[in-house]
């Protein structure tokens, strides 16, 4: 995709995105990441206990994998940020944070908080996997539209 075929539809739907991977996926990866120490491997004590739909501990170690990769890209985005975008992302979007008690804590105004927000996310959407929610964004459009004849 080229840059200048980036649009506002574009851009809005990234966006989205990326609030979803950092309030949702982001949140479930990290709770996934700290069951790690709970999985176990295989028992060899005479019949097999797994079901015959696959081994659930290689499957489990294998979502761990996934997750934590997903959480060390999402830290090298965010280490891409500058300091104030990186605090009030990491405030509204993983610590569930107002906009009052980030504008608390980087003293600013509220309406600041608005607009570092909006740059950061703006910024972490284009860090994010070298744009991939950029990418992703403009398949689910162009997966919507209606085909002409």
């Amino acid at each position: 995709m080229m840059i200048d075929e980036i649009n506002e539809d574009v851009t809005a739907r990234a966006t989205r995105l990326a609030k979803h991977l950092l309030s949702k996926d982001l949140q479930r990866a990290i709770r996934i990441s700290k069951t790690a120490g709970n999985v176990s491997s295989p028992s060899m004590d005479g019949m097999p206990k797994g079901s015959h739909f696959g081994n659930s501990s290689e499957d489990m170690m294998i979502m761990i994998s996934e997750c934590k990769q997903l959480i060390r890209d999402v830290t090298q985005a965010l280490n891409q940020l500058d300091n104030d975008e990186f605090v009030a992302i990491q405030e509204r979007y993983l610590h569930d944070k107002s906009a009052v008690a980030i504008a608390q804590k980087l003293c600013v105004s509220r309406r600041t908080v608005y607009n570092i927000l909006n740059k950061g996310l703006d910024q972490f959407v284009y860090c994010y996997r070298s744009g991939e929610l950029l990418i992703e964004a403009q398949h689910e459009l162009t997966a919507n539209q209606p085909v002409t004849a």
